[in-house]
Order: structure tokens, then C-alpha cells, then sequence
């Protein structure tokens, strides 16, 4: 089945189905004109996406559910984590109603206390830095702050982040600059950053690959990242600032290795990034 008539039978947009494609839930053949097959099976396991997307799964979630083929152990993980967030926002509603009621502020602030415990890095720093720096911050660390803090050496590598990001000078970024990031923000969804990170991750699992695959690209965007158009960019004099931001506030030095304590992910991509990085080197050694 082509995929034209894919999409009418499950319902999903092209990009959603490459996007499944990238996550290797489906697996088309290609055939020798460029155009992909699907078969009954793929169809099938994009209808079972499209409704486990619909009931809020996240990608992982529908991954595991579809590969344990809808075990009962793997929906039961899903509806709890889906119940402890559930439980986790009533509670909120509930702790309003009782602070319109009149209920000590302190007592409501020890239970909030408890509930954030709970929440993710992601949701703690999300509500600590609300706006563009938050974020900011989030669309490049998404995946490696979606569980809780649950160690002391974690607490602690926490508190240093917060206390980094809070304290931490940023770079001066013009207003117009800043509002045209800004407007940008609203196109990375959660999906949108997943996509990216995948494709991300290919290239660090896979660096010679990736590097075959993508050469000539990487030259051009070299020669175009020299050019006055990319430098007097918004997004160039942004990449600017923040290159000169993480030589000179403690971001390689202070924030990095904490996110490592933080994040075991994180670390295991850390430690993927420079054994890649090794290669690229090796490859394009003049690259800036």
C-alpha cells in the first residue's frame, strides 16, 4: 500500500508516518523506483498509534505497549503513570480550592513540598523558569528530564542547575532577536523536539553513517555558516552569544557535569557524544 492510501486508512499526515518510520515502530520496504510499501501489518500498527496517541502515550509508551503487543504488564505501567498525573493535578485544584477557603499558606506550601517529589526534572524546571529561558533550556535537554528526582546525589545535582541558571549571567541578545526566538518557541512541541532528537541520535550511534550520508550537506552548511547571511541572522548572532555564553559563565564547567549527575541518560549520551565527535573530527578537522 502506498502511502497516500496509508493515511486514509490510519488517519495520520505523511509527517506523522515518516516520524514513525525515524522511530522504528513501522519498518515500509522501499522499492526500486524510491517509494515505500506498507503492508497489512504496518497499516495496521499505525491504526494502533493513531488511537494510543489519541488516549496522551507518549511515543516510548506506544513503542513498549506495541512491541510487548499490548501485554497487560505494559498497559498497566502506562495506566498508572497516567493515574500518578491525574493524581498529581487534582491534588493541585485541590490545594487552590483550599487556599480560596482560607488554609494556612504554609501548610499548603509543605504539601506542595510533597507533591514535588513526584514530578519530573522537566515539570520542576519548567516551573521554575517559565517563559523563553525555560523553555529554551528544555527544547535542548528534553529527553534526559523526564523522570523524577529519586537520589541524593541527584537532589544535589539539581539544586547546582538551579542555582546555575538562576545566578548565571545571559548573554545580551538584542529585543527584536529575543521576540523572533520567541514566536519560534511555539513550533517545538514535544513531538517536534522527539523528531529531532532522533535523528540526532542516529547520527551518534551510527557517526560513519551518518557522515557518509550527510558530507555534502555539512560542507555547505560550513561554507554558509562563513557567510555574512548567516552571521548577521538572527539565528547566527544567537549561536554567537551562546557559543560565547557556555566559554565563559561555568556551562562546561559547573552546569554540564551536574546534568550528568542528574540525568544517567544524559550521561550515557555524554559519553556517546564524544566518541562521535572523536570521528567528526577526524573527518572534517577545519570545521568551526
Amino acid at each position: 500500500m502506498k502511502i497516500n492510501k496509508v493515511c486514509n486508512a490510519t488517519g495520520l499526515t505523511k509527517k506523522a508516518i515518516d516520524y514513525y518510520q525515524q522511530k522504528k515502530i513501522i519498518d515500509p520496504n522501499i522499492n526500486e523506483n524510491g517509494y515505500r510499501e506498507f503492508n497489512e501489518l504496518e497499516v495496521e500498527r499505525l491504526k494502533q498509534v493513531s488511537v494510543l496517541r489519541v488516549l496522551g502515550l507518549s511515543v516510548s509508551e506506544i513503542k513498549e505497549v506495541i512491541n510487548s503487543k499490548f501485554s497487560k504488564e505494559e498497559l498497566r505501567k502506562c495506566i498508572i503513570r497516567k493515574e500518578l498525573e491525574n493524581e498529581l493535578s487534582n491534588r493541585q485544584i485541590q490545594l487552590l480550592k483550599q487556599l480560596t477557603e482560607g488554609k494556612n499558606i504554609e501548610k499548603i506550601n509543605a504539601e506542595i513540598n510533597e507533591l514535588n517529589k513526584k514530578k519530573s526534572i522537566k515539570e520542576k524546571l519548567l516551573e521554575t523558569f517559565p517563559g523563553f529561558y525555560g523553555r529554551f533550556f528544555i527544547i535542548h535537554f528534553n529527553r534526559f528530564l523526564e523522570e523524577p528526582v529519586k537520589t541524593e546525589e541527584q537532589e544535589t545535582a539539581y539544586k547546582i542547575i538551579v542555582k546555575f541558571l538562576d545566578e548565571v549571567e545571559l548573554p545580551k541578545i538584542s529585543y527584536k532577536i529575543m521576540s523572533h526566538f520567541e514566536e519560534d518557541m511555539d513550533f517545538w512541541s514535544d513531538d517536534r523536539i522527539a523528531e529531532a532528537e532522533a535523528r540526532k541520535q542516529e547520527g551518534i550511534e551510527d557517526p560513519e553513517k551518518f557522515l557518509d550520508d550527510y558530507s555534502e550537506i555539512i560542507e555547505q552548511y560550513q561554507d554558509f555558516k562563513e557567510s555574512v547571511g548567516y552571521k548577521s541572522s538572527p539565528y547566527g548572532q544567537l549561536m554567537e552569544a551562546m557559543k560565547s555564553f557556555g566559554k565563559t559563565s561555568g556551562y562546561n564547567d559547573v552546569f554540564i557535569p551536574a546534568m550528568r549527575r542528574l540525568s544517567p541518560s544524559y550521561e550515557e549520551y555524554y559519553q556517546s557524544l564524544l566518541k562521535a565527535n572523536e570521528i567528526f573530527v577526524e573527518r572534517f578537522p577545519d570545521f568551526k
